[in-house]
């Protein structure tokens, strides 16, 4: 293990009582993570809960131990691990849980990365914050089936089963080392990337049909609003994953995905190909993440919302 790894191993090995922490609005990634370490640290005799500030999607509460997931409280535990955040603002309201921790450690691949406790561990070139995860839990000696499962779910989830350009060699040899403890990898791939609801396709459907095209169809955009939730009977946590369908139109270079998350406030995810970067397009808006994959949050009038993220493509293209 790396030194800073080796650090946090430490850490967990010498306590108790440990809160583990998923970021604000979950994803596959965060949700595994954080359920391996606890399943690992549980069965190795400590104490250790999951910890989100947001209701977890409902695709994936099929993974095992989601149910035991608790909202922040006044509890002052003896350490916390934050997985799969680039910053403190990344746990949304639980952040002053967080920091009331006595001992505080933080694992992240986010190459917008923000320090924010005593160790903290980084490694930007990972394609999931489960790739990292996975050293951590071997060199601890507490990786079984369980776990195994856990951290498949989450590297699928990152990796869109291993297609975007973020998956490596290494990606690939941390997924073989997690087949070999005889998980069911195929049921995995179908409930991360291919299940839908019935309300989820008429969402997907919905909005994919009002898809707009701009720059000679190099960038798309998708646009959840309000009313298209209200028509399907879902939320802006049923958005995830819809906007590959945009990105991999041929000729798009970069996609957007609007979710309208509560009045003149919306939630941007920004896909992009060769000519783009997704992370440098989000990081003006003052959000972040990855080359091909980012986010962040705009507030204003829809149609302004929109103006502003075209012309951020237009002028990094």
């Amino acid at each position: 293990m790396r030194t800073e790894l080796s650090a946090i191993a430490d850490m967990l090995r010498g306590a108790k009582d440990i809160a583990v922490y998923a970021h604000t609005n979950p994803d596959g990634d965060t949700i595994a993570c954080v359920l391996a370490v606890c399943s690992a640290l549980n069965a190795a005799g400590k104490r250790a809960v999951p910890v989100c500030d947001s209701p977890l999607p409902e695709k994936y509460l099929f993974m095992k131990g989601a149910e035991t997931f608790m909202l922040p409280d006044k509890t002052v535990h003896e350490a916390a691990l934050a997985l799969d955040s680039s910053g403190l603002s990344r746990l949304g309201g639980a952040g002053k849980s967080f920091l009331s921790a006595k001992k505080r450690a933080v694992i992240d691949h986010h190459r917008s990365h923000e320090t924010f406790a005593p160790l903290d561990h980084t490694e930007p070139d990972a394609a999931a914050c489960a790739e990292i995860v996975y050293f951590l839990l071997d060199g601890m000696g507490l990786v079984g089936k369980e776990v195994a499962g856990l951290l498949f779910a989450g590297i699928v989830a990152d990796t869109g089963c291993f297609q975007y350009s973020s998956t490596t060699a290494r990606t690939h040899d941390v997924a073989r080392k997690l087949l070999a403890f005889d998980i069911d990898a195929a049921d995995i791939v179908y409930r991360v990337v291919r299940r839908l609801t019935p309300a989820v396709f008429a969402l997907k459907n919905r909005v994919l049909s009002k898809c707009r095209f701009f720059e000679d169809g190099k960038i798309a955009v998708i646009s959840f609003l309000r009313e298209d939730f209200a028509a399907t009977g879902t939320s802006p946590a049923d958005t995830e994953g819809i906007i590959a369908s945009a990105i991999d139109v041929d000729g798009v270079e970069v996609a957007f995905a609007v979710s309208e998350v509560g009045d003149k406030d919306y939630k941007i995810s920004v896909r992009s190909k060769e000519n783009a970067d997704a992370g440098d397009i989000a990081a003006a808006f003052g959000g972040g993440g990855h080359i091909r994959a980012a986010g962040c949050r705009l507030s204003g009038f829809y149609e302004d919302v929109v103006d502003k993220l075209l012309k951020a493509a237009r002028d990094r293209m």
